[in-house]
């Protein structure tokens, strides 16, 4: 687990920076996403989870995950290796401690079967990663408004 705190981060007095969660195998992916999140001048700390075996301890709340923070988000790749993505949801979703908690998920797949599939497991949002810089830096802007919570009617 990696902890990286925004670099937008502000002294105690200001709002408290967004806890993100980011579950993803890809160190590149992780390393795009800061990116992104820092350049819609987020404040935020980002703790990365980079299999499914820390996810699964994390949900759980086991080992150095005991007292781990409850966080704003969780973005959750579907392809991850011995665990899959669905795999995730299901436990992050029966985890009751992490009820509420908005559920981003992000992959290759363009599939309408995963998009319907995690729908039905309360995503909030479904991102196609993108291929090229410019796409990727708009996740930013997806997450920004994500953790922002619903616009109202």
């Amino acid at each position: 687990m990696r902890v990286r705190l925004g670099e937008g981060l502000k002294p105690a007095s200001a709002a408290p920076a967004a806890r993100i969660v980011v579950i993803e195998d890809n160190p590149s992916d992780v390393f795009l996403l800061d990116r992104a999140l820092k350049k819609q001048g987020l404040r935020f700390e980002l703790t990365h989870l980079s299999n499914g075996h820390q996810a699964l301890a994390y949900i759980r709340r086991q080992g150095v995950y005991a007292e781990a923070a409850i966080p704003d988000l969780i973005l959750v790749d579907l392809s991850l290796s011995k665990y899959t993505g669905e795999d995730i949801l299901h436990e992050i979703r029966a985890a009751g401690h992490l009820a509420g908690i908005a559920v981003c998920v992000w992959s290759s797949s363009q599939s309408r079967r995963d998009q319907s599939l995690l729908a039905d497991l309360g995503v909030a949002r479904f991102v196609t990663k993108p291929c090229g810089l410019d796409q990727f830096m708009e996740i930013g802007t997806v997450i920004k408004s994500l953790l922002a919570g619903p616009v109202p009617s």
